[in-house]
């Protein structure tokens, strides 16, 4: 591939990444913003929120076939200029979001605190010894599953409209419903009252507060980012168009996606066992964890914003034939990511005490943080790998191998690791961690390998689904 190629392509990845790009640090700004303000509440509060989120990552994948799964198929539409089969797919795709977005609800509202107390491990001790943290958790979840309703469509609106190239729109509504969230969150956290030097103007609702103030933001971001979908050039629909649903297409994207929503579970519940094993070595070591990875995932960004980029620009590579440009977009991505990455990671390492110090936590908890954090930088290679691969293979028509691979690196490689060290030889906190890196540089490994096959260069917008063989690389 020569440097005249490279460039082009280096700068269509950058401008649809920058948006993602930068609506992901929106979403991060704003959990450590709600995270400095529940933090002033000390370390059972910030585990309780921190509970309670994981729990939420891991239900809403539910609807990951739908959300990623649409996108994979859409990108590819939109490759092979396939407008009528795109609104389809849309309208399709809306509604049955809605559904899942219900089914969650109740399951929030009816079970939210069994669901804690599993997570905490609570529920397999005995009632003397049980913590504070389910109960205290159920406050925020009980409500929050009201609001649940309008996530799905909404991030089902958000990965299509970026799926079309449009990237720039739902960076700008998640700045909205960012900003409306931030807002409520601290007038209903803490009363309107600013921290220890005025008094509150009502009284304070805590974390239930929060709960109310980010399903209102839910609720006004789908609404906007829906319609931005409705209006786009290519779609051009109308609400009302949204009332059929294609059962034959639904299967497909079902079929598609569904491997997505499985690797979604089993990476989700691969963190679903750390965070039980760092919760059996106590709250502490769950905090600090915790905070350790919100440091860390503000290098995360450009990776996952990049995987989207290559994701949209080989689905359409893909969609209309052009398999060689699809290798180029790969190849150009990656190399961007394995450089920018560690660097990134590296300045937060060294800022991170100063950010620590907004938090009301132990000196042992601060120094288990910033030994995390700096690990990390030693490992964001494998992270930069881990993040951008999977993309690729699910943009190409392989959804179903990062599906395995994680399989493989948190059942063989990272809990029997982390469950060996950090419980049974009792190593707590860094024996626990140890599974976890374990984890991640084994699926890095097997991924690099797996790519090299070329089994995701496939067109999913043909009748026939079977696996189109492309030509191989010219020399």
């Amino acid at each position: 591939m020569s440097l005249l190629t490279i460039s082009p392509m280096r700068r269509r990845l950058f401008t649809l990444a920058w948006p993602i790009i930068l609506q992901i640090y929106l979403f991060q700004m704003t959990g450590v913003i709600d995270n400095l303000m529940v933090g002033q509440f000390g370390e059972e509060t910030i585990a309780a929120l921190g509970n309670c989120l994981q729990l939420n990552f891991f239900i809403l994948l539910t609807y990951a076939a739908l959300t990623q799964g649409g996108a994979v198929i859409t990108a590819q539409y939109r490759g092979a200029r396939k407008l009528e089969a795109l609104r389809e797919t849309i309208a399709t795709l809306l509604c049955a979001g809605v559904g899942v977005g219900l089914a969650i609800a109740a399951l929030y509202v009816f079970a939210g605190e069994w669901l804690l107390s599993l997570l905490t491990t609570d529920l397999f001790r005995p009632v003397e010894e049980r913590s504070n943290l389910p109960g205290l958790g159920y406050q925020y979840l009980s409500v929050i599953g009201f609001g649940i309703i309008f996530v799905a469509p909404g991030q089902i609106a958000m990965h299509v409209l970026q799926a079309l190239g449009d990237t720039k729109t739902p960076m700008r509504l998640a700045l909205y419903g960012n900003g409306l969230n931030v807002i409520g969150n601290y007038l209903l956290l803490f009363g309107g009252a600013i921290p220890g030097i005025t008094d509150p103007l009502f009284t304070p609702m805590g974390l239930r507060g929060v709960a109310i103030s980010t399903c209102v933001a839910w609720a006004f971001q789908t609404l906007l980012m829906v319609n931005a979908l409705l209006r786009h050039p290519l779609v051009n629909m109308r609400w009302r168009d949204l009332q059929a649903m294609a059962w034959q297409r639904l299967l497909r994207i079902l079929r598609i996606g569904y491997p997505l929503s499985l690797d979604g579970f089993l990476w989700q519940g691969s963190s679903f066992l750390y965070a039980m094993m760092f919760n059996r070595v106590g709250a502490e070591a769950y905090a600090a964890f915790l905070v350790a990875l919100l440091i860390r995932s503000l290098s995360l960004a450009p990776g996952a914003g990049y995987q989207q980029a290559i994701g949209i620009s080989v689905g359409q590579a893909v969609g209309g034939d052009h398999y060689q440009r699809a290798r180029g977009y790969v190849r150009v991505g990656i190399t961007s990511c394995l450089v920018v990455l560690p660097v990134l990671g590296l300045v937060l390492w060294l800022a991170a005490p100063l950010y620590l110090t907004l938090y009301e936590i132990s000196d042992t908890t601060r120094q288990q943080i910033l030994i995390m954090v700096g690990l990390g930088v030693l490992y964001s290679w494998a992270t930069a790998l881990t993040i951008t691969i999977p993309g690729v293979l699910r943009a190409g028509g392989d959804t179903k191998a990062p599906m395995v691979i994680t399989t493989i690196g948190f059942a063989c490689v990272g809990v029997p690791i982390a469950y060996f060290t950090g419980i049974h030889l009792g190593y707590g906190i860094w024996g626990v961690f140890a599974g976890f890196v374990a984890d991640e540089i084994a699926k890095a490994l097997i991924m690099v390998f797996y790519l090299r096959r070329e089994t995701w260069l496939r067109n999913l917008t043909r009748d026939n689904s079977a696996p189109e063989k492309p030509k191989a690389a010219s020399k």
